[in-house]
This record gives C-alpha cells, sequence and structure tokens, in this order.
C-alpha cells in the first residue's frame, strides 16, 4: 500500500543518518489527508512509502492514518 508520511527538516536529517525511519511509524493513505496534516503542523517534508497491506489502522484519525510497529528501511 502506498501512503505518505509527514516529517520535519531535522527528522528527516535523523532519518538519512540512521539509514531508517525508527518505528513505530505513521502514515497518511492519501495526500490529500498528509497535505492538510503537513498545514496544521508546519511539517514541510512529505515522503512517500510503501507500506505492508496489514498495516494498522491508527486511532482517532477517521480512518485515513495507518501505522506499523517496526523501524522502515530507507534509501535514497
Amino acid at each position: 500500500m502506498i501512503v505518505y508520511h509527514v516529517t520535519s527538516r531535522k527528522k528527516f536529517l535523523k532519518y538519512l543518518s540512521n539509514g531508517c525511519i525508527l518505528g513505530p511509524v505513521r502514515a497518511w493513505r492519501n495526500i490529500e489527508a498528509a497535505q492538510r496534516f503537513s498545514k496544521q503542523t508546519g511539517r514541510r517534508i512529505r515522503l512517500r512509502l510503501k507500506f505492508p497491506e496489514d498495516a494498522l489502522p491508527y486511532p482517532g484519525h477517521k480512518h485515513e492514518a495507518v501505522w506499523i510497529r517496526g523501524s522502515y528501511q530507507i534509501d535514497f
């Protein structure tokens, strides 16, 4: 499943140095929800990620957000 993770510049640089996003990793199911969250929080970086189909729904986000327990390996 394709999802969108919203983050800040500082956290993004940490992801690059670690080589992964440390879990739990939360993301939005669609780009519109990610853009809304980005504007609300001031986090300007949106990453397109591929989550497993069995990603868990994130409570309290109208079924628009999902999460995984483990870390997410990145390779830019």
